[in-house]
């Protein structure tokens, strides 16, 4: 008896649907017809015409699959806009313009800047093609423009393992700043540089500056890399990073391979950054000590010289050094007490950078800060009260003496005491 009204329910159920279904197939010829009038007017004689054809065409994505063959054509228009707008929608097309890489990696030697840089975001989109894109863009590192240069790096950066080899090759150049260019390119590959680590700290040893300070910031980048690779390349119009690679399929042997190849990276990188203290420019001592703080907790065995720089000549150098001791987060007393001695630095910046170091520490040295509210100089007591403000809850035993120093001689020590118990005691209320 169940049975007729079962089937008299599903035929219901599907008359139902049918509207949608037809409107769905109605919307699809409407994009489809949409896409054709946008691929004929690919051939408008107006510039502007082809150029917004190929931005429309861009926006429907996979749909526009038809258009590949007639926008590739188009990165051959004559006005530069139009190439662009036809680079540009062939990476967001995506992977089923895979057809097109070829071309894009020709367009590479547009005439036009804005146009290599647009081909350059465009190929990001295709991450089964890295063996092609790697070397193409390895040959912009020495482009007369500094923006398609930069873009190209960070491309290849976020090629990984693809591009490693290209930028090793690259190290070689004639031209310096091509190979600080390439330097600043592996920096961004991760684990993947593993392999070009002895090049990398070569380079520390370059007679040129610029080129020790690039490996010592890639190297910091390197070496700080903890977790499972995921490459993600610059999209140089949006200045921002975007994971459009695919994550390695993660696996316990490549877990381990991975880990191995961290603590290798680890275990040559943090004596060969530790020697670059010493170095005579300024920039290289700075960018080290920023590589080593961005290290983190495993840099720990390079505390005993950056302590030797917090007293650098150079103020930069100092911010840095102060920096990376946060960074490391070596909570030891005589750690401590040597942030503490940096609020009274003549730079401010490295008086704001002591303060922001001891905030990051796990054991907040409250009682050293209480000791240092009794500083002859205001200055350091505004600091002392704004570093117990930021350290919140944990800074409840400073009340007492914040509270005496609503009272202090100076405005500036008043009201940061003011913030700080605000801040100390509505934590504790909250809680």
């Amino acid at each position: 008896m169940m049975q007729p009204l079962r089937i008299t329910t599903v035929l219901l159920t599907s008359l139902l649907f049918l509207p949608n279904l037809a409107c769905a197939d109605t919307s699809r010829e409407a994009i489809q017809a949409e896409i054709r009038n946008l691929i004929e007017n690919l051939n408008n004689p107006k510039p502007y015409e082809r150029r917004a054809s190929a931005e429309s065409l861009g926006d429907f994505g996979r749909s526009a699959r038809p258009a590949v063959p007639p926008l590739v054509r188009a990165l051959s228009d004559e006005i530069p806009d139009v190439r662009a707008a036809a680079a540009d929608a062939l990476g967001r097309i995506g992977a089923d313009a895979n057809t097109a890489v070829p071309a894009l990696v020709s367009s590479l030697g547009d005439p036009d800047p804005s146009v290599r840089s647009t081909v350059i975001a465009a190929l990001n989109h295709f991450p089964t093609k890295g063996a092609l894109i790697a070397p193409a863009l390895g040959q912009l590192l020495d482009d007369p423009d500094k923006s398609v240069r930069l873009a190209a790096a960070n491309t290849l950066g976020g090629l990984g393992a693809e591009s490693v080899t290209v930028l090793r090759d690259t190290l070689q150049h004639p031209d310096p700043m091509v190979r600080v260019t390439a330097l600043a390119a592996l920096g961004g590959t991760g684990i993947y540089a593993e392999r070009a680590l002895s090049d990398l700290l070569a380079a520390l040893d370059q007679p040129i500056g610029e080129i020790r300070r690039a490996a010592a910031t890639a190297l910091g980048k390197i070496a700080s890399d903890k977790h499972w690779p995921i490459t993600r390349p610059w999209d140089p119009m949006g200045y921002d990073y975007k994971p459009i690679w695919p994550r390695p399929m993660r696996t316990p042997l490549r877990q381990s391979l991975y880990t191995r190849l961290h603590n290798r990276i680890i275990l040559f990188t943090i004596p060969a950054l530790s020697q670059v203290l010493d170095d005579p420019e300024p920039e290289v001592r700075a960018a080290a000590l920023r590589a080593l703080g961005t290290i983190g907790s495993e840099a720990a065995s390079a505390i005993p010289l950056i302590i030797e720089v917090v007293n650098d000549e150079n103020p930069n150098v100092r911010r840095a050094a102060i920096t990376a001791l946060g960074n490391i987060r070596n909570s030891s007393d005589y750690v401590l007490q040597i942030l503490i001695d940096a609020f009274s630095d003549a730079d401010s910046d490295v008086r704001l950078a002591a303060s922001r170091s001891i905030t990051k520490m796990k054991d907040a040295p409250v009682g050293l800060l209480i000791t240092a509210m009794d500083n002859p100089d205001s200055g350091v007591r505004f600091l002392v009260a704004t570093t117990l403000e930021n350290i919140g809850h944990e800074a409840a035993l400073a009340i007492p003496v914040l509270s005496q120093a609503l009272q202090d001689e100076d405005e500036d020590v008043r009201l940061a005491a003011t913030y700080a118990l605000e801040a100390i005691e509505g934590s504790l209320i909250s809680e």
